[in-house]
């Protein structure tokens, strides 16, 4: 038996990534999907074959049957799609990336977190993923000194979610309130909260928003840099992590696709790991199932509320730090 899932906001990215993934799970089905275009809707359930489509998000929330929620739509329409799922209390939501277009809008959710809830944030949910954080448990490469991660790419103009994105109010004001805070979250996950943080931001478009952001994550034994760009055409996208004893090099990690390789260079010499392909978007959505609706005893990975909001007060205090040369504490 299949978890049955309603999509509200299904036609932006969740139609380019969540859905066709999910047509073959064996554990999550999609059986209603709510967008305003009622074309693209009808095209979307022919494609995959889902029973229900609706214009009025409350009316797929109060008339629909499902075991979760999924909240697709940009990050400036969370909060009110966030409350009109409360009104079946007890309904687990997996909500898109970021949580809120800032920290202090994040905090609104705080009194009404109760079921289970994730901030889905697909790079979690890799093998890739989990062998990293074994060999930094471990101490592959020694005391980890540094760390390296992008992802930069060239936002189209004409794409019709640009709109929102280069809207100071609505994108939540750079390229890391949408790309970047996968780097962000990736790092929280790796290595947890850092003490400091410090940022720089640039406008190269002319835009009212950053389009090139960078921020330092400070601990008391390590430096991350982090790199979010909405101008570059040949963007790198690599995490590198150098330690006391070795490096590992994931080049080309950050992206929509999964890792498919990444090199750990010790005194015992370079080795190179390899993986498959490997459906994220579906991962993330059947290991938040998994655990959640079907109760099973498996490792879990999803992104917390607390640490989605830890993603955005970064976002926010580097922002800040660009603006006033200033070093914040997080």
């Amino acid at each position: 038996m299949k978890a049955k899932m309603a999509i509200i906001g299904a036609t932006g990215s969740a139609y380019k990534r969540t859905i066709p993934q999910l047509a073959d799970s064996a554990f999550c089905e999609v059986t209603a999907i709510q967008g305003r275009d009622v074309e693209k809707l009808k095209k979307i359930s022919n494609e995959f074959q889902i029973g229900a489509i609706y214009t009025d998000e409350r009316e797929l929330i109060e008339r629909e049957d499902y075991d979760l929620i999924y909240i697709a739509n940009p990050p400036f329409m969370h909060f009110q799609s966030f409350m009109n799922v409360l009104r079946k209390r007890g309904t687990p939501v997996i909500m898109e990336k970021p949580l809120d277009v800032d920290y202090a809008n994040g905090e609104r959710y705080r009194d009404y977190i109760g079921a289970p809830f994730m901030v889905a944030h697909h790079l979690r949910h890799q093998t890739a993923y989990r062998d990293l954080k074994t060999h930094l448990g471990r101490g592959t490469i020694g005391q980890v000194l540094n760390v390296y991660c992008q992802w930069g790419f060239a936002l189209n103009p004409k794409s019709s979610n640009s709109v929102w994105k280069r809207d100071r109010v609505l994108g939540g004001g750079g390229t890391f309130s949408d790309n970047g805070i996968h780097t962000v979250d990736l790092i929280l996950g790796l290595f947890g909260k850092p003490e400091r943080v410090a940022g720089h931001a640039l406008r190269a478009n002319g835009f009212p928003v950053y389009d090139n952001e960078t921020a330092m994550l400070l601990y008391r034994d390590k430096t991350v840099t982090l790199s979010s760009s909405h101008t570059m055409e040949y963007p790198g996208n690599h995490l590198l992590i150098y330690g006391t004893k070795g490096k590992i090099e994931a080049f080309g990690a950050m992206g929509e696709r999964s890792i498919r390789s990444i090199r750990i260079t010790t005194a015992e010499g370079e080795r190179n790991i390899g993986y498959p392909e490997e459906c994220l978007y579906r991962a993330e959505v059947e290991n938040f199932v998994r655990k959640y609706i079907f109760g099973e005893d498996i490792p879990y990975d999803g992104t917390t509320y607390e640490e989605a909001m830890t993603a955005l007060r970064i976002v926010d205090l580097a922002r800040k730090s660009g603006e006033t040369d200033t070093i914040y504490r997080l």
